[in-house]
């Protein structure tokens, strides 16, 4: 064969080789009946993008402004301060979200301000607000229907806390709508009161701890009488009490507090309960009331609450123990945190305020006050370019609370550095598996199954066992076997706890009135424990029920 015609030979095969090839490609995928060879085209498929949204990082830098609020306790790192610190370029490197604070303030004064910014409708992206703010955000319709966000954006971790508490979670939402997202709780065990008295000064009166409200009482009469600091001088009193007197859904302190003297004379003051009958009604306005104000009048009159104390906020008392001058309070679990450690600072590891359970006054048990546990939530601006923004931080301080090192665990959380986060949503299980886990570790020497926060309060714990560092002694306060978990731990098993009836936003008559009423009481209590007739307490109830208590109370019955 000629080359010519080999060159032809070889153009017709090539030809019919590219005919069947297009053939194959019509055909792709399918069988074609022939006495050849059957021919299958391969296809190489390029598999979707698996964005997992809640920790997706945008490709474009997003600010996020918030209203921050700050605390005095916050210890900084290094040259943090609020606006740029370890949480703020912790989120810009992991969701390239600057955050911005626009404005802050501090706790006794941001819901002051934030109110201001509710009424000019001058709002950040993000913020906090209480239960009465919600219901005013609701009202004035600022509020961003996070309800497809969160479906998107949570991460699995976050909806697992929600899920704990539903219900303070569904109490964000109104008419399906989801318009806050609760900032959850740490526990139902984390709620009550208890009352915490300076060990040193026990120890040099050899007084035993307190079984009963007269040996309660007894030992605060002794701190004021008998020189506990041993100056020579008639400087110092006994029960430390602040102007707030007791916690309402309005102002919650958990610091220097009368609601456990009135709970041991089975009043319970600022919360909702139920009577007899079944009907709801306001704990302050009822008849128990007059006994345990009988008695804080006399302690007033002894010399065993200080005479200015209408005059001191929280700060005020928490410079008392600091300065010497007052061994007892009823506060919160975490009171070990604040003041304590400044206390063991200036007068060493002996001055250490310890926790016991609020004795009864009689032989019948105590009921501890139990407020509704979700008293902030998180809104985001209706104009809110971002809006998921929000819950990938939320996403990240789960994280890092739940499922980081010791060592991270204390850069983001010990030193309360936790306030720097814009969005912070708590765990409701987190102070019972805290308590079971680092209790058991801390008998048995073995830290080996600790995880997360549980494991960071472990390391903190130890610094306080092993070196007595001041700046730990709280972890061990709350969460040893002698610590505020394990007295509390008991009244919630027991049973021996008054939970509100107040859950969720507040009633119509409670945002326009609230305040009004709240001022009405505590200016009345104040009063009689200065001195005032008893008989103040019946026309404040009068006065109370005139002035919206009685629609509010209707409005609590038909919720």
């Amino acid at each position: 064969m000629n080359r010519m015609k080999m060159l032809r030979v070889f153009a017709l095969l090539l030809a019919l080789t590219l005919v069947l090839s297009l053939v194959a490609c019509g055909n792709a995928g399918t069988t074609t009946p022939s006495t050849g060879t059957q021919v299958v085209e391969t296809t190489t498929t390029v598999a979707p993008e698996i964005i997992d949204y809640p920790w997706e990082k945008s490709t474009d830098p997003v600010e996020l402004t918030t209203a921050l609020r700050t605390d005095s306790s916050v210890v900084q790192l290094d040259q943090d301060t609020w606006d740029d610190n370890l949480w703020t370029r912790e989120i810009e490197k992991t969701f390239n979200i600057k955050v911005k604070n626009i404005w802050m303030a501090d706790q006794s004064q941001y819901n002051t301000k934030l109110n201001v910014s509710i009424a000019s409708g001058d709002l950040p992206d993000v913020y906090s607000v209480t239960n009465q703010q919600l219901a005013q955000i609701i009202k004035s319709d600022l509020a961003y229907d996070l309800s497809s966000v969160y479906e998107k954006y949570a991460s699995p971790a976050l909806k697992h806390l929600m899920d704990i508490d539903k219900v303070g979670f569904e109490s964000g939402k109104v008419d399906g709508k989801l318009l806050g997202i609760s900032a959850q709780h740490f526990g139902l065990v984390s709620i009550p009161n208890l009352v915490w008295i300076r060990d040193d000064w026990m120890k040099k009166f050899n007084l035993a701890a307190p079984e009963t409200m007269a040996d309660l009482i007894n030992i605060c009469e002794t701190f004021t009488t008998k020189d506990p600091d041993g100056n020579g001088k008639n400087d110092t009193y006994g029960l430390a009490v602040s102007k707030n007197l007791f916690d309402t859904p309005l102002s919650a302190t958990g610091l220097a507090l009368v609601d456990g003297i009135l709970n041991a004379y089975h009043a319970n003051p600022g919360i909702w309960i139920k009577d007899a009958s079944g009907q709801i009604v306001y704990g302050t306005i009822q008849p128990e009331m007059k006994a345990g104000l009988a008695v804080l009048q006399d302690m007033y009159k002894k010399g065993i609450i200080s005479k200015e104390f209408g005059l001191k906020d929280s700060g005020k008392i928490a410079e008392d123990f600091a300065a010497g001058k007052v061994g007892v309070e009823m506060g919160g679990n975490w009171n070990g945190y604040w003041p304590a450690p400044d206390v063991v600072k200036k007068y060493g590891e002996a001055a250490i305020l310890m926790p016991y359970a609020i004795p009864s006054a009689d032989d019948k048990p105590i009921k501890l006050n139990t407020s509704w546990p979700i008293n902030r939530y998180y809104v985001v601006n209706k104009d809110c370019k971002n809006p998921e923004a929000a819950l990938k931080i939320a996403n990240l301080y789960q994280k890092l609370n739940t499922d980081s090192t010791p060592e991270d665990y204390t850069r983001f959380f010990v030193g309360s550095r936790s306030w720097n986060c814009p969005v912070a949503i708590t765990d409701p299980d987190q102070s019972n598996r805290e308590y079971a886990q680092v209790s058991e570790a801390l008998t048995s020497k073995d830290a080996s199954k600790l995880t997360g926060s549980s494991l960071g309060k472990y390391t903190e714990v130890l610094k306080w066992t092993d070196t007595k560092n001041p700046d730990s002694v709280g972890y061990w306060l709350q969460l040893s076997s002698v610590g505020s978990f394990s007295i509390l731990k008991k009244f919630i098993d027991e049973g021996n706890y008054v939970m509100t009836e107040y859950r969720g936003i507040d009633t119509p008559t409670m945002t326009k009135k609230g305040s009004t009423l709240e001022k009405l009481e505590k200016e009345t209590i104040t009063k009689i424990i200065m001195g005032a007739s008893l008989d103040e307490f019946d026309k404040m109830v009068e006065s109370w029920k005139k002035l919206g208590g009685d629609d509010i109370t209707k409005e609590m019955n038909t919720k």
